[in-house]
């Protein structure tokens, strides 16, 4: 398969999720709920078939243009307040306060909003926090409730949840908010915050929304695969085809979003008109919006693992996993020591965040499974509170425990395939059972399976002593270990926070990010006399002199989003794809690049404007003022010499 040469501009990537959508719509027999909080997608075959060059020419990723810092100039960067929209479990929590714990090395203040059951385990690791709404146990019992179906089965479930659901969704679109401009609620008298940039993971839904408001760069962050490609599927979606499968897992990527678009998009809308003060986005735009604007991604994952796909572009990096290291803070109990050195290293078994309907029958299957494998066993009591039976010598009960001090004591390591788990027990070098119970979970499974380093996935409904018995004594053959323990070699040398960190970085729009006259503070005001973007400081010395008082400064930031503004575009799009059928429209006029290097002039009324209007006065000493006059004579030397030979 080939991507066209040069940069797709956003005009041509918009007209390829459009052409996907369409064809979706064209060929989709049936959408159901499967097992798992994933969708059943059943393709007609024959018109799928018609529209295979479709994916063969789709530009998918963008080509980033302009000069882009690497990890070594981190120091180029002005400090800035960074906030981190996370929106899942304690696993999804995780990863980013080892990035987060990073970036503060580097001088940046760094807020972790997310649910606040997670708030004691963010700030014990020094890092500020802010309670974003929605509690994911009870997504979780959700789960438990439907049967591990996204969508209930039964109506009077569907009557009720889906409502709440939607009312939930509600509260932490506008949550994600707060988190980007207000104070701590849970800390009296905490510090002012305005984010200057926005790190996300997709389920927060309000990222790309809130970073319009701000005018600020927006960074994915994620531990599954959420952009569109033709290499494997979306972990949520099962296409039923027998298309080709590049076609097949492209739909995929496709269908979630719209789906999730259709069922969320007039919250979405309702968010950004009365909290964000934006238009709305027009029709189904929405739902490809963060594909379509090129927003750089960082995929927590280890290369080793999952290879970075071919047909993702620059804008997107897959780093490496990230763990957060607390084996050297960990103090054993004594019983749990005793029981790992009376024999032989058991194999662990552990379900994290993950509830059962029936906790003393999986206990039971997890006993005798264990029994009948012939083998010691470290149960985790888990959310799915295990171990509510008569507990057999070869078996030791343990509460939450540091995964890097406890995996590499075991032998094997069986558990429900949450990103985060997967992680620490390749780490080890462990070969690896996963239960899937819903989402990414079977996803990480079949990645674990076909690297050798575990079986097929047993899905917790299919789980009982003797399949889990069988996955036992396959994952501890020879052959399976020795795969577990060569790609735990790998991963040991891959160094996911420092890596997610550069990608921040070398993405950030520095070129409109920086005052003009002081790189290391951030442009907040534009002068169109002086031709200069200046921070708050510079702005007000420059502008004492009696002589230039009266320029025209306006509030400025970096990143012009512009993601409202497509309604006519996509009805020219339309027209367009129904003239031409398989011509590519032609090129916009030169405009915002793929990496929005092109910053934003903001209305003085609107919310960015307001906000950074509010920012702390900052004195200014003689030696501070002179310095920035001095800068202020170059730079305007500098731009009438330029002006000059334009002239020329």
């Amino acid at each position: 398969m080939s991507i066209p040469d040069g940069p797709p501009s956003l005009l041509k990537r918009r007209v390829d999720h459009i052409r996907l959508r369409d064809l979706f719509c064209d060929t989709v027999r049936k959408v159901s709920p499967l097992e798992g909080d994933r969708i059943r997608i059943e393709l007609d075959d024959r018109i799928a078939g018609d529209k295979l060059n479709l994916v063969d020419r789709s530009p998918l990723h963008a080509t980033l243009e302009g000069p882009a810092i690497t990890a070594g100039e981190a120091t180029a960067v002005p400090p800035l307040s960074v906030v981190m929209l996370i929106v899942g479990s304690r696993g999804d929590v995780q990863p980013f306060i080892p990035i987060a714990k990073r970036l503060t090395r580097d001088g940046h203040r760094v807020r972790i909003a997310s649910h606040s059951v997670f708030r004691d385990f963010v700030e014990a690791h020094g890092i500020e926090f802010f309670p974003l709404a929605g509690d994911p146990r009870e997504l979780m019992e959700y789960m438990v409730m439907t049967g591990g179906h996204l969508i209930p089965r039964h109506v009077h479930q569907l009557l009720e949840q889906v409502p709440r659901k939607r009312a939930v969704m509600a509260e932490i679109l506008a949550s994600t908010w707060a988190a980007c401009t207000e104070p701590d609620p849970g800390r009296p008298g905490a510090q002012t915050f305005v984010a200057d940039a926005v790190i996300a993971n997709p389920p927060s839904q309000g990222h790309i929304h809130v970073a319009e408001a701000l005018g600020a760069p927006l960074h994915i962050m994620f531990t599954m695969p959420w952009s569109p490609t033709r290499a494997f599927p979306h972990p949520f979606v099962h296409v039923i085809s027998e298309a080709h499968p590049a076609l097949r897992n492209r739909i995929s990527f496709e269908a979630f979003d719209l789906l999730t678009w259709l069922g969320i998009g007039d919250l979405v809308n309702e968010f950004r008109e009365q909290r964000l003060g934006l238009e709305r986005v027009h029709g189904e735009h929405g739902a490809s919006i963060i594909h379509e604007h090129a927003v750089p991604h960082a995929y927590l994952w280890s290369p080793s693992v999952l290879d970075k796909p071919d047909d993702w572009g620059p804008e997107i990096d897959v780093t490496g996993f990230v763990f957060l290291d607390e084996a050297a803070r960990f103090d054993p109990p004594g019983p749990l020591q005793e029981f790992l050195g009376a024999g032989e290293p058991p194999v662990y078994v552990g379900f994290g965040s993950c509830p059962a309907p029936d906790p003393v029958a999986l206990t039971a299957t997890i006993f005798g499974g264990l029994a009948q494998a012939g083998v010691r066993g470290l149960v985790s009591r888990g959310w799915a509170h295990l171990g509510a039976a008569s507990v057999p010598p070869q078996v030791h009960l343990v509460d939450e425990l540091p995964h890097d001090w406890l995996f590499p004591r075991c032998a094997a390591v069986c558990h429900h395939g949450g990103a985060g788990t997967t992680a620490a027990g390749l780490r080890s070098g462990l070969p690896t059972i996963v239960v899937p119970f819903f989402g990414d979970q079977y996803f990480w499974g079949r990645i674990v399976s076909e690297a050798g380093a575990g079986p097929t996935p047993v899905p917790i409904g299919a789980l009982t002593a003797e399949t889990l018995a069988e996955a036992i004594r396959f994952a501890l053959r020879p052959e399976v270990r020795d795969h577990a323990v060569a790609l735990g070699q790998k991963v040991r040398t891959q160094r996911g926070d420092e890596d997610g960190v550069a990608s921040f970085y070398r993405h950030l729009p520095l070129s409109t990010m920086r005052c003009s006259l002081d790189p290391a503070h951030l442009a907040r005001r534009q002068c169109e006399e002086c031709c200069l973007s200046l921070c708050l400081v510079c702005d007000r010395v420059v502008h004492e002199d009696a002589a230039r008082a009266g320029h025209r400064r306006r509030p400025c930031a970096p990143v012009a989003w512009e993601v409202s503004k497509s309604s006519p575009l996509e009805r020219v799009e339309r027209a367009l794809i129904g003239q031409l059928g398989a011509r590519e429209p032609d090129e916009p006029k030169p405009g915002v690049t793929s990496r929005h290097d092109t910053g934003a002039v903001l209305r003085e009324d609107s919310v960015a404007a307001k906000l950074y209007g509010r920012l702390a006065p900052i004195s200014v000493d003689a030696a501070t003022r002179a310095r920035i006059l001095q800068r202020f004579e170059f730079a305007r030397g500098r731009t009438q010499s330029s002006a000059r030979g334009s002239g020329d």
